[in-house]
C-alpha cells in the first residue's frame, strides 16, 4: 500500500475546515431556534410598585417570626390545609393566598385568606396542577401586618 492509496482515503484539509465551519453553523442555527421558543414571562407585572411596598413584607415576615406558633401548608386528602398561628387569627380583617407557579403563570391559583375558629382553610387540590409552587400568603390581624413565603410541592 502506497502513499498514494492512503491520500486517496483521507480527506483533504479544505473539507476539514469546511466540515468545521458547517457544523458551527449548524449549531448555531439551532440555538438560535431553541432561544426563539423560550418564553420570557415576568412572575409578577407589577413589580416595580410592590418593590416600593416591600417594608410591609419585612415588617410582616418579623411580626410572623415573632410568634411562637408557626404557618404550615400540607396537603390533606383531596385538600391543601393552611394553618394560620394561632395567636394571629383574631380580628382579620384582610388576607390573600397566592400559590404562584414559576413553570407556567396560567397555573397561579389566588385565594381570599378565610379562617376558621382553629385558624385553618382548605383549598382544593383539583384547582392545582402537579409541580411546584411559591406560596404568599399575606393578612392583617389585630393591625399586625403578617407575611409568609414557602416553597411548596403539590403531589
Amino acid at each position: 500500500m502506497g502513499l498514494k492509496s492512503i491520500k486517496k482515503y483521507c480527506m483533504n484539509w479544505g473539507y476539514k475546515i469546511l466540515i468545521i465551519y458547517l457544523s458551527f453553523i449548524i449549531m448555531m442555527l439551532s440555538m438560535v431556534y431553541v432561544s426563539s421558543r423560550q418564553t420570557n414571562e415576568m412572575q409578577d407585572e407589577n413589580y416595580y410598585a410592590k418593590e416600593l411596598a416591600y417594608q410591609s413584607v419585612i415588617d410582616g415576615k418579623n411580626n410572623l417570626n415573632a410568634l411562637s406558633d408557626k404557618l404550615t401548608i400540607v396537603c390533606a386528602n383531596d385538600s391543601v390545609k393552611i394553618r394560620i398561628p394561632k395567636s394571629a387569627i383574631t380580628n382579620i380583617s384582610e388576607g390573600t393566598i397566592y400559590f404562584l407557579r414559576p413553570s407556567n403563570k396560567k397555573y397561579d391559583v389566588n385565594e381570599i385568606l378565610v379562617v376558621d375558629n382553629i385558624g385553618e382553610q382548605l383549598i382544593s387540590k383539583s384547582r392545582f396542577k402537579k409541580g411546584y409552587y411559591i406560596v404568599k400568603i399575606n393578612w392583617k390581624s389585630n393591625s399586625m401586618i403578617y407575611y409568609a413565603e414557602q416553597k411548596f410541592n403539590m403531589e
